[in-house]
């Protein structure tokens, strides 16, 4: 059954209050810094012009604040001139950080930035350390039309405490040129990103911006700086990441990253096309929470990890959308990933390449390296179920899945506990191939369901 959204957005509420509370209670779950009252306070004129926001995340950015001059630096605000709005952009910024300014503010009006920064490189604004960069709510800033692979409408690139909040950070994708790239020829230009945090950046949040049409991501994280590296501190909420073209957020490279309270939706264009996408390649992702965010209209689905450690999927919802297609399905990952996805809403509508599987693990017959367990618990999964094959340590308990199903093959160490399976057809609601673990307390359409698993290798209800 597909909730209603005033329904859907109701449940996020309540389900951001009981995270919040349950973290807040768990030394182990959240960094103290997270939810420390120890920050500065914003001056009072901030506020009425920018997002609501009271507070500064990082003391260390200086309480003074400075209200951008356009007339005095001669930055148009009627979306023309891109070379002179960027420049000019540019030095007010670096002069008001020089200065000693901490609170750096930008009045309503349309940006249009992008400069020449090389034959596949489209520069855009870069914001420095000990800054935060308060949007006025009727602000936007967009990257002019161009031709070129890659983009940054925003930078952070190796800085320390960076603030970005307020108005609205707008992509070029509808009218973008995709020529093909010197070299190879390629055209797909998903590299264009609407914020970029990188190079080993840290202690950086964006919250309360629409990000949207971008060409690539909404959002980007990645370490940039070797194999290993990573962007760290990273706080992303409270935005709204629309109609992105390859990812809502990517994390390439990202340690202690929290994203919150985000309304993710309308990923499509490219692949993969997820709303969060966890892909380390080089780089070394841990460290993660991803709680009460709302995902909606993801083509490809709402959350890929690929490589990420210690990654915490908790209370959010996740629904394929009426007029939506998925491709992979809601949660995706692969078994040298460790999890723990818990206290999530997950809705389908419509079966994806995956089948009807709202959380799946993908494999091969490489043995699994990774020693950690993942844990799934709590989860309704509402006309969907679960699937994991060739992998082990895996932990399935007190599940809801209405016209769902658990399927696993090839699995070691598994535990299936007090899970509640609805389905018209039992051996499509549980089934096992070559399964080890242990099981108990599991139900199929309110009556108890036995699963004899043991250290010997089992198979139940598979159908061929």
């Amino acid at each position: 059954m597909r909730l209603p959204i005033s329904n859907a957005l109701w449940r996020l509420l309540s389900l951001s209050v009981l995270t919040l509370f349950l973290f807040a209670c768990s030394s182990e779950s959240m960094d103290e810094s997270l939810i420390s009252d120890e920050s500065t306070e914003l001056p009072q004129a901030i506020n009425s012009t920018s997002a609501p926001v009271t507070k500064l995340p990082y003391p260390e950015i200086p309480e003074k604040s400075y209200t951008i001059e356009l007339d005095r630096w001669d930055i148009p605000s009627d979306r023309t001139d891109a070379d002179k709005t960027t420049a000019n952009l540019q030095k007010a910024i670096d002069w008001a950080v020089d200065e000693g300014y901490g609170i750096i503010n930008l009045p309503k009006g349309h940006y249009l930035v992008g400069r020449y920064g090389n034959d596949i490189y489209q520069a855009g604004i870069a914001l420095k350390s000990n800054m935060a960069f308060m949007l006025d709510k009727e602000a936007i800033i967009e990257m002019v039309p161009n031709d070129k692979w890659n983009y940054c409408v925003l930078e952070v690139t190796a800085k320390e405490r960076v603030v970005i909040s307020g108005g609205t950070i707008l992509g070029d994708r509808d009218n973008h040129t995709y020529t093909p790239r010197p070299g190879d020829g390629y055209t797909s230009h998903d590299e264009g990103h609407l914020v970029c945090i990188q190079n080993e950046s840290a202690y950086v949040t964006v919250e309360n911006v629409k990000l949207t049409k971008a060409n690539g991501d909404g959002i980007l994280l990645v370490g940039q700086k070797g194999p290993g590296s990573s962007v760290k501190h990273i706080t992303i909420k409270n935005n709204e990441i629309v109609g992105n073209r390859r990812q809502g957020i990517s994390i390439v490279g990202g340690e202690d990253v929290l994203i919150e309270n985000n309304e993710i939706h309308h990923t499509s264009g490219t692949s993969p096309q997820f709303g969060i996408d966890i892909e380390s390649k080089i780089y070394n992702s841990s460290d993660i929470r991803i709680m009460s965010n709302y995902f909606h209209h993801n083509r490809g689905g709402d959350l890929v990890n690929v490589d990420g450690k210690r990654v915490v999927v908790d209370g959010n919802i996740l629904e394929q959308g009426d007029d939506s297609e998925y491709i992979d399905g809601p949660i995706v990952y692969r078994k040298n990933a460790d999890m723990t996805i818990r206290r999530n809403d997950i809705t389908m509508r419509t079966m994806s390449v995956n089948n009807w599987n709202g959380i799946i693990m993908y494999s091969s017959d490489k043995p699994k390296t990774n020693p950690a367990m993942t844990y799934i618990y709590e989860n309704t999964c509402n006309n969907c179920g679960f699937y994991m094959y060739k992998g082990a340590d895996l932990e399935v308990r007190d599940n809801k899945l209405l016209n769902g199903h658990l399927v696993f093959s090839k699995m070691k160490n598994l535990t299936v506990a007090n899970n509640e399976v609805e389905h018209p057809n039992k051996c499509w609601a549980y089934r096992f191939k070559k399964v080890t673990g242990f099981a108990s307390g599991n139900t199929y359409n309110g009556e108890t369901f036995d699963i004899p698993l043991s250290e010997k290798p089992w198979d139940g209800c598979w159908i061929h």
